[in-house]
């Protein structure tokens, strides 16, 4: 079976979008705060970043949910005439029962009634049956869906969320952090001079060091924290019941961390520095507007000179 084609949001649509996500943030839609926004959007809602197995998955599963609800309707549809039919037969029996009868009569009223039960007792057992096997394919459906969820957002080089999986979890986030009453902050980290590492080593070095960089990272992240891939060489951190000056902390310790632990390639060490920004939730803003402040603090320390940390408001 060929996947439908999945409808690509053409430029127009993409602006329109960024332009409404900037007004609903109360930001001023200057080049840069438009650009940023055209950017997020594009890469979360383009589908072309994903592979023909991963669109062909997805559809198909789809397609397995929908017969397993047109099975649920048939069946309980059936049941229910079923229900509504032997309900009639056994209240034309009772009827009959409740009235003066001869001996053969009130034996076949009585008999009609038995079999009613019966076959009412028959078709729910056998609905009930038919149910228990499509309650077994939805819970099938659910893990396929579970995995291919986490496939679609997660960066294939690294494993760690890529931008799709940080739109699915930010506003929830943000939800759980307000109704705690606890902070939150984000660390918008960017590799200093990574085209020069690509451009001495090759593409392929340039991969491990990234992969090599995320594994620091991991090392350093508690289990609650969550890692993202932001873009070719810039990464998130969501750091959940973490204020301003934790993120801080934690992003020093990611520093000296890094410091120790060298990549070499061909016998010469590969030096791996970056560019920071934090920023800690408001009160009055949410999870988007977090990060592109995180972001411009972390644009402010690439412009002091980078390998550096900048706090952001």
């Amino acid at each position: 079976m060929t996947a439908p084609s999945s409808p690509t949001l053409t430029p127009a649509d993409i602006a329109r979008i960024a332009l409404r996500r900037l007004a609903e943030l109360g930001l001023a839609p200057t080049p840069e705060n438009y650009t940023k926004f055209y950017n997020a959007i594009a890469a979360i809602k383009s589908p072309m970043d994903k592979s023909e197995e991963e669109l062909k998955s997805a559809y198909q599963v789809l397609f397995r949910v929908s017969d397993v609800l047109d099975g649920m309707t048939e069946t309980s549809g059936a049941l229910l005439e079923d229900l509504v039919r032997g309900g009639e037969v056994m209240n034309q029996s009772l009827d009959g029962l409740k009235t003066k009868l001869s001996q053969e009569a009130f034996e076949k009223a009585l008999n009609n009634l038995i079999e009613s039960t019966d076959s009412v007792c028959h078709n729910i057992s056998a609905s009930h049956r038919d149910l228990q096997d499509l309650k077994t394919a939805v819970v099938k459906i659910q893990s396929e869906l579970a995995i291919n969820r986490k496939t679609m957002e997660q960066d294939p080089l690294t494993g760690a969320l890529n931008r799709q999986g940080l739109e699915h979890l930010l506003a929830a986030e943000v939800k759980r952090t307000r109704r705690a009453r606890l902070p939150m902050s984000a660390a918008m980290i960017d590799l200093d001079e990574f085209r020069q590492v690509n451009d001495r080593f090759g593409h392929l070095v340039g991969d491990k060091v990234l992969v090599h960089f995320t594994s620091i990272i991991r090392a350093v992240l508690r289990e609650s924290d969550i890692l993202i891939r932001y873009g070719g060489e810039e990464f998130l951190l969501l750091l959940p019941e973490t204020d301003i000056n934790g993120a801080q902390f934690l992003v020093n310790r990611l520093r000296d961390v890094n410091a120790k632990t060298l990549f070499t390639q061909g016998g010469r060490n590969v030096d791996i520095r970056f560019s920071t920004g934090v920023a800690q939730l408001k009160d009055e803003e949410n999870g988007h507007a977090m990060l592109l402040r995180a972001d411009e603090a972390m644009y402010g320390a690439k412009r002091l000179g980078r390998d550096q940390i900048m706090l952001a408001g």
